[in-house]
């Protein structure tokens, strides 16, 4: 269906839609939004900033009987930022209904005494909230009544599924009477999960949404190579060049967005930051600070990467490339979104080759360039130069010709002159076999 307005949603949802200004599915609602409405489980592997948020919310209000007061839907998400960021999109959608629609949104940051009363007189429609305190009001207190729930929605289940986490799933599946609708939703889902997923939900269908590249097409990504000592300055000059809407600089250390935060601080930028370590009130406001665009550049570690929506992002800097390069997708995701263009530019040295070389195999395109003259230009990969053949055979004959404990007089002598014409040798099978080769290709 190519509008909206051919799958006949209620009209509180056509409403909030509007207001938005949502006209067409992307690609994952599309296929999910006709399946999930009917009621069906599913395993949906899609990229971040593709759309899937709503590829779920919108069959749970179509779903919903705003006249059943009992709780008939559990959205589990792994980070609190995404949990609010979930239950904004929901309170979005329910502010068009009427009669109202009552919509928890339970995780840490919110006081728990004033949760434990709210819920002994509340049941809601709608829970969204953080697995942790989910389990501590189901299970631990039993005020939050979830056993009527339809459907269970897991956003981004390959972070949540830990071994403690597995377990606090489980319980809580257990206290939900007869089998739900299950909606998995994962960037990535990795054999080892999809293996755990399919023990919990058999015949699950999965549906996923395949790039042509390793992410999405409208990112440009730019490598720009640095020795390691020089990263600093080099990100100095980098940020000369860019004029960014909003960049986020990610590092791989959250000690390091502090210092590199610090040293931006003093060549003059204003910037902002986030990491694990923030208390809650510290994070909240830094993030309506930066949604408030009093910043350019936010120095961030890979929280920001998952969990995390905001808005504008021209440009990521990878100041440090992710260990994993599935963390190389979520950070430049935060670019791009919604069918607008950015930019990734990751600064990278020659222990970094074999990193960007495997980037490239799984089919990621990407421009090579440095800055010259205050711009940045395109250049060539310039690898690191490997050592001479003849090195290489020097010392694996060193290697071979080792010296005897006890040593006779004139034998350093004689060990040399061994060791020379096995290294003529060496290099004389070494000549032959490229002849040889060449040979077999001119045939």
């Amino acid at each position: 269906m190519s509008s909206f307005k051919d799958y006949h949603f209620k009209e509180y949802i056509n409403e909030a839609l509007k207001e938005i200004n949502f006209t067409s599915p992307t690609p994952v609602q599309t296929k999910v939004l006709p399946k999930a409405i009917k009621g069906q489980s599913l395993m949906v592997e899609s990229a971040t900033g593709s759309g899937k948020t709503h590829s779920f919310m919108i069959p749970i209000f179509q779903n919903l009987d705003v006249h059943d007061k009992s709780c008939q839907a559990v959205i589990i998400s792994p980070t609190r930022e995404l949990a609010e960021q979930l239950y904004n999109v929901a309170s979005q959608i329910a502010k068009h209904s009427n009669p109202e629609i009552t919509i928890a949104k339970v995780m840490g940051g919110i006081d728990r005494d004033t949760e434990l009363k709210r819920y002994e007189k509340l049941e809601p429609q709608i829970v969204i909230g953080t697995i942790g305190r989910i389990h501590d009001l189901v299970i631990e207190s039993n005020v939050l009544k979830i056993h009527n729930a339809k459907t269970i929605v897991i956003d981004e289940a390959d972070m949540i599924f830990e071994e403690k986490e597995i377990i606090e799933v489980d319980h809580i599946m257990g206290k939900i009477q007869d089998m739900p609708q299950f909606l998995i939703f994962s960037a990535t889902i990795s054999k080892g999960l999809r293996a755990f997923l399919n023990k919990y939900l058999q015949n699950i269908e999965t549906i996923v949404l395949e790039e042509k590249n390793l992410t999405k097409a409208n990112i440009e990504h730019l490598m720009l190579q640095c020795k390691a000592k020089q990263k600093e300055h080099v990100l100095l000059d980098l940020l000369k060049i860019i004029n960014p809407y909003l960049a986020i600089i990610f590092v791989n250390k959250k000690d390091k967005v502090e210092t590199l935060s610090m040293m931006l601080a003093e060549n003059g930028y204003k910037v902002g930051k986030i990491h694990g370590d923030m208390n809650d009130r510290d994070r909240k406001q830094m993030l309506r600070r930066i949604k408030n665009l009093e910043f350019k550049y936010v120095v961030a570690s890979d929280i920001a990467a998952r969990g995390i929506d905001i808005e504008g992002v021209s440009h990521v800097v990878n100041f440090d490339l992710p260990v994993d390069t599935e963390f190389y997708i979520h950070r430049t995701g935060r670019t791009a979104r919604f069918n607008n263009t950015g930019v990734a530019i990751s600064l990278y040295a020659y222990d970094d080759d074999a990193y960007v070389t495997g980037l490239r195999e799984k089919g990621l395109v990407v421009k090579f360039v440095k800055i010259s003259d205050g711009e940045l230009v395109q250049t060539k990969l310039i690898k690191r130069q490997s050592r001479s053949f003849v090195r290489e055979i020097e010392e694996k004959v060193h290697q071979q010709v080792r010296m005897p404990k006890k040593v006779k007089p004139g034998y350093k002598k004689k060990r040399k002159a061994e060791i020379d014409k096995k290294i003529r040798k060496a290099k004389r099978e070494y000549i032959a076999e490229i002849y040889k080769r060449k040979a077999k290709e001119k045939k």
